[in-house]
C-alpha cells in the first residue's frame, strides 16, 4: 500500500477538534441511512449528538480506528469496533453517560419509547441467530464505519476492516449489520458472508430491512 495516501491508526484519544471532525464525517457518510433517521425520530439536529455518543462510548470501551490524510492530517474515515467481551451501551452506565443518556432525553417521547421497547427486542434475537455458533460478545463487532464522501472509493473502508481482520483470533469473527442495498453489495464484495435480514419496525409502523454479515478473522482463513 505504498501509494495509499492515508495513515491508519487506533485513535482512542481524539482531541475535541478531532471528535468534532469525526462527528461531521459520520453525519455526511450516513446522510441516507434509514436507521439513523429512525433512531433520531426524524430530528436531524440529533444526528450529531447520536454519533458523538457512539464515538465517545467506543473510545471508552472499544477501538476507534481512523484513516488520516498523510499530507494534511485531516481525518478521512473512521470505524467503531468493539472487541470480544465489549459492546456499545450494553450494561454500561459509564458508556451511556458519555452522551447517550442526554441524547435519549432530547428525543420525542415516541422515539424514546422506540429505543426502550422496540430496537433491542426486534434485533437481538436475529443477531443471536445470525452469529451462531458465535455470539455478539465473542465477535469483533463493527458498530459503524464512515468515510467522508470526498474520500470514498479509495480503499479506506476496506483497510479499516482489514486492520481488525488481521487482529481477530482463531475463535473470533467479524460481524456487522447494515441497512442499505448499496452496503450489502459492498460487504459481499469484501467476502463477508451474508447471514440474512430482519425487519426493524419504525415509529410509524413501517419497516427497515437490517442485513447481517460475518467474516472469519485472518487467522481462521
Amino acid at each position: 500500500m505504498s501509494n495509499f495516501p492515508y495513515k491508519l491508526a487506533i485513535a482512542n484519544q481524539l482531541t475535541e477538534s478531532q471528535l468534532d471532525e469525526s462527528v461531521m464525517i459520520c453525519i455526511r457518510a450516513y446522510i441516507n441511512s434509514p436507521s439513523i433517521d429512525v433512531m433520531t425520530g426524524g430530528n436531524k439536529s440529533l444526528v450529531g449528538p447520536l454519533f458523538r455518543a457512539m464515538i465517545r462510548a467506543c473510545q471508552l470501551a472499544g477501538r476507534v480506528y481512523t484513516a488520516t490524510v498523510i499530507n494534511t492530517g485531516a481525518i478521512a474515515g473512521l470505524a467503531l469496533w468493539f472487541p470480544p467481551g465489549t459492546a456499545l451501551w450494553e450494561k454500561s452506565d459509564a458508556q451511556k453517560n458519555l452522551g447517550f443518556n442526554q441524547f435519549l432525553e432530547s428525543l420525542s417521547l415516541k422515539a424514546r419509547e422506540w429505543w426502550m421497547n422496540t430496537y433491542h427486542p426486534a434485533l437481538a434475537p436475529f443477531i443471536k441467530t445470525a452469529l451462531s455458533p458465535h455470539t455478539y460478545e465473542s465477535s469483533w463487532y463493527l458498530n459503524s464505519i464512515s468515510v467522508d464522501p470526498k474520500y470514498q472509493r479509495q480503499g479506506i473502508a476496506t483497510n479499516l476492516i482489514k486492520m481488525v481482520e488481521e487482529k481477530a483470533m482463531t475463535t473470533s469473527i467479524l460481524a456487522l449489520c447494515t441497512d442499505t442495498d448499496d452496503n450489502v453489495a459492498v460487504y459481499k464484495a469484501l467476502h463477508f458472508q451474508y447471514k440474512g435480514e430482519a425487519p426493524l419496525p419504525t415509529q410509524e409502523d413501517e419497516y427497515i430491512r437490517v442485513h447481517c454479515f460475518t467474516k472469519p478473522g485472518a487467522a481462521r482463513l
